[in-house]
């Protein structure tokens, strides 16, 4: 079993303006669930409420033949689970099927997470 560290950096952004507290909620809740899922070693996140910014990085272990894919739907799941969409984290054809779990907004509302850097690593053996 491999250990492998995936981390991102994130643009959060919706086409109505955030109010005081929105974006802050739905970034807890998705960092809440990601900290909740199967597989994770361990998930450290912080976010910049003023530019809309956030970063993730999750150690996992794996017997997966594709651990980047399976660290990326990790992070996927999460955020349409919280009631997003996420733009550049996984391949396009896969991209353009899933929609949000639980998408109680209309379009303009949906939180998007537009991916700004992504690197994943094979953690050496400690």
């Amino acid at each position: 079993m491999a250990t492998y560290q995936l981390a991102c950096e994130f643009d959060i952004v919706r086409r109505i303006g955030w109010s005081d507290e929105e974006l802050g909620e739905h970034i807890d809740s998705v960092f809440d669930r990601l900290h909740q899922a199967d597989g994770l070693k361990e998930v450290e996140a912080e976010a910049d409420l003023d530019s809309g910014r956030a970063a993730v990085s999750m150690t996992i272990t794996t017997f997966d033949d594709d651990p980047r894919h399976m660290a990326c739907v990790v992070l996927g799941v999460a955020i349409r689970s919280c009631g997003g969409t996420h733009v550049g984290l996984l391949p396009m054809g896969e991209e353009a099927i899933v929609k949000p779990q639980r998408n109680q907004w209309s379009g303009l509302r949906t939180p998007t997470w537009g991916i700004r850097q992504i690197d994943f690593n094979k953690e050496s053996p400690v």
